[in-house]
């Protein structure tokens, strides 16, 4: 491993953002990993360790959410300041609902660890559903982001949508290929979206499905703040 990567990294795991990811990607991942050792009949006691695992990993993220309500209460009040309205709106409403999901989080760890007595299975219905809210408008933000950039390369091309199939098409690739990371954030957030759908019991997906979401959502995560952590 070279010096620049192990500065990297780091710097990475020294950020709590960072930290978070690690244990998301190790929680989903784990998930994934038991569910497929389950269906190919392997040792329920190993399955068990990675079941307590991926427990234990979950609950050691609720003390990195500590204090991250703040933080995405900040982010709304810059986001409000926004000109373009879509925008403005859908950054303003899901840093909201990420504030909410995170102290309905914080409220969760009290009352796991005994400070408070709360009913532990509504608090986690509510921040499941403030995820949901937060994700769906995460998905109109860059949705919207997309269709902008397409409409400037469109511009570009003194082109327009009604041209043939080959030209849109050619269109969306040059827009893939100038911001590759709307179309990860995009498939992170698509990815994200499930996990609060099947928490708060809108839809019923497997373990399996559940943890491949998931780690899918955790590796981009992870990578967009590695990238980050370069350039600090």
């Amino acid at each position: 491993m070279s010096d620049d990567v192990l500065s990297q990294f780091v710097k990475f795991s020294n950020q709590t953002s960072g930290q978070d990811k690690i244990c998301r990607v190790l929680q989903y991942s784990s998930q994934l990993v038991w569910w497929y050792l389950e269906r190919r009949g392997f040792s329920t006691d190993y399955i068990e360790q990675l079941k307590q695992l991926q427990s234990s990993l979950s609950l050691a993220r609720k003390y990195f959410s500590l204090g991250k309500s703040v933080e995405h209460m900040r982010g709304a009040a810059v986001a409000i300041h926004i000109n373009d309205p879509i925008l403005r709106y859908s950054i303003t409403l899901s840093r909201i609902s990420s504030a909410l999901q995170f102290l309905c989080d914080n409220v969760y760890l009290f009352s796991r660890l005994g400070l408070i007595k709360l009913d532990q299975g509504n608090l986690v219905s509510i921040s499941s559903k403030l995820w949901l809210y937060a994700d769906l408008l995460n998905i109109i933000r860059v949705c919207y982001e997309i269709r902008h950039e397409i409409i400037e390369q469109i511009d570009r091309q003194e082109s327009n949508l009604k041209h043939s199939q080959h030209s849109f098409y050619s269109t969306c690739r040059c827009v893939m290929a100038r911001r590759p990371d709307l179309m990860m954030d995009l498939v992170k957030n698509v990815s994200d979206v499930w996990l609060p759908v099947h928490a708060s019991g809108l839809t019923k997906l497997s373990p399996g499905a559940v943890g491949l979401f998931g780690t899918v959502s955790s590796v981009i995560g992870a990578a967009t703040i590695w990238q980050k952590s370069g350039k600090l």
